[in-house]
């Protein structure tokens, strides 16, 4: 079903509605028109033609019904059928998650009051020929439009945390749907449309607190004094568009500072605000000075922030020194542990040749290998231990002092430092346990020596296989023919 189609079964929709008595109701799942004293034949063979072209597109059923009769075979009837009877005609729509369209006007601007809809909706035609827009959250296009909303993977605070909203309605839960990406033509009736509800949520995102009664809704500013002003909703607000939209954004772009900005903006404006003024008229004078004085304000405070933040850049620049220092003092004590433990063994194995005593030297020789082993388990396990746990102690810091670091920065400033100096340790650790190991076994072959070969004489058969078999590789790599890549051709005579 094209785009004209759609503009035309919405015009009929509106003129059916006009008529004397009748009822017209539009919802993201239907539209239909209720009561109508008399339907024409052009009308309804029209009818018949377009449910017929939107029931190839799978995009909803149009169908009418006589107050008697019931439902019309739209196919094969007549409108003589229904004649005398009260008409209703109803589009059911069929529509894909998180998607929606309307056939009027009346109906989108009823939809963009739904604060649940309008959260969920992320692609929405309407049948009028008009400029795409899109919002953070929703793309907005004409019927069947190939317009796909790119999903961002970011989230604004809620004005509700900032907001004491005691009416609990007009302080939006979220503002994406109002956050203007892609501007839509000014002339455009439903971007005009969008624009008046964007801006009765957006104004609502500024004050510190709204007070509601039976009577009246007040908007409360709070800051070196406080101003108070009466909500007046009567007339249209879309000129406030644009200063509200930078406003807003200037506020909740960035998450980390929204609530500072906040505090800043709502400051200015109740030193600026003129008393019995009303809300939101009162901004068109007012806001956009306010929010220059704001970014003032808070660029003053972003140099105290970089003043904290070059102390903990200090801070964490000498632990991270700590740091270093303390794994080459780790490689250092693991290789005088090996030498202390080297001249252990050394004792063990002089103390067999002097003296003839087998059981001495056996029992020597088992205290050694035990000491060793257990000096070897300790040093590796404490030194396992404390890099874990300095490692969360990183993650920590991470978290808490220094979120104001792109992960980049971490990583070129705090991972890759570390992990480097614990390279050395790491490197060092392997030759160490490979000499532990040979000590242990030497201590153990003088206590268990046809126990001990029988368990090593496979293991040495296996390392032997293992280097000839790398040997004869390489012999066979370094003797291969180097062969040319194509037979040298023969000249041809001339």
């Amino acid at each position: 079903m094209t785009l004209d189609e759609m503009i035309e079964l919405g015009v009929l929709f509106q003129r059916m509605a006009v008529s004397k008595g009748a009822v017209f109701a539009e919802t993201t799942s239907v539209c239909r028109v209720d009561q109508i004293a008399k339907i024409t034949a052009a009308d309804f063979k029209r009818i018949s033609e377009l449910a017929a072209a939107l029931a190839q597109t799978d995009r909803g059923e149009l169908a009418v019904f006589g107050s008697i009769s019931g439902e019309v075979d739209l196919a094969n009837g007549d409108v003589s059928s229904i004649e005398g009877e009260a008409v209703a005609v109803r589009l059911k729509k069929n529509v894909e998650a998180e998607a929606a369209y309307f056939v009027t006007r009346k109906g989108f601007e009823a939809a963009l009051s739904d604060a649940e809809f309008m959260r969920t909706a992320r692609k929405i035609w309407i049948a009028e020929d008009f400029l795409p827009f899109s919002t953070r959250s929703c793309v907005y296009s004409p019927w069947a439009s190939a317009v796909e909303h790119k999903h961002l993977e970011d989230t604004f605070d809620s004005p509700r945390r900032l907001v004491r909203d005691q009416s609990y309605l007009l302080a939006p839960a979220d503002i994406r749907p109002w956050y203007l990406m892609i501007p839509g033509d000014e002339t455009s009736g439903v971007f005009a449309a969008w624009k008046e509800v964007a801006v009765r949520n957006l104004i609502f995102c500024l004050p510190t607190e709204i007070r509601a009664s039976e009577e009246t809704r007040q908007v409360v500013l709070k800051g070196a004094r406080s101003a108070f002003a009466d909500v007046d909703l009567s007339k249209p607000q879309s000129q406030l568009f644009d200063v509200v939209t930078d406003a807003v954004r200037w506020v909740y772009d960035q998450r980390r500072d929204t609530e500072t900005k906040f505090h800043l903006l709502n400051n200015h404006l109740a030193l600026y605000w003129p008393e019995k003024v009303k809300w939101p008229v009162g901004l068109a004078g007012v806001l956009d000075h306010a929010l220059a004085s704001a970014r003032e304000a808070f660029a003053f405070h972003l140099q105290d922030d970089s003043k904290e933040a070059i102390k903990s850049l200090g801070d964490l620049r000498k632990a991270l020194q700590e740091e270093v220092a303390r794994s080459q003092t780790t490689t250092r004590d693991l290789l005088s542990a090996l030498w202390r433990d080297a001249a252990i063994a050394g004792a063990a194995f002089a103390l067999r040749a002097a003296t003839t005593n087998s059981s001495a030297v056996n029992i020597a020789s088992l205290g050694a290998a035990a000491l060793l082993f257990a000096s070897l388990l300790t040093t590796v396990l404490s030194n396992w231990r404390f890099d874990v746990l300095a490692k969360q102690v990183r993650e920590q810091w991470r978290q808490r002092l220094y979120a104001f670091m792109s992960e980049k920065q971490w990583v070129e400033m705090v991972t890759r430092p570390v992990s480097r100096a614990r390279w050395v340790y790491r490197v060092s650790i392997v030759p160490v346990f490979a000499v532990y190991v040979v000590l242990i076994g030497a201590l153990l072959w003088v206590v268990y020596p046809a126990e001990l070969m029988t368990v090593a004489g496979p293991v040495f058969a296996l390392l032997s296989d293992a280097w000839h078999s790398i040997g004869d590789l390489w012999d066979r790599f370094i003797h291969a023919p180097i062969l040319p890549s194509s037979p040298p051709s023969t000249p041809t005579p001339s």
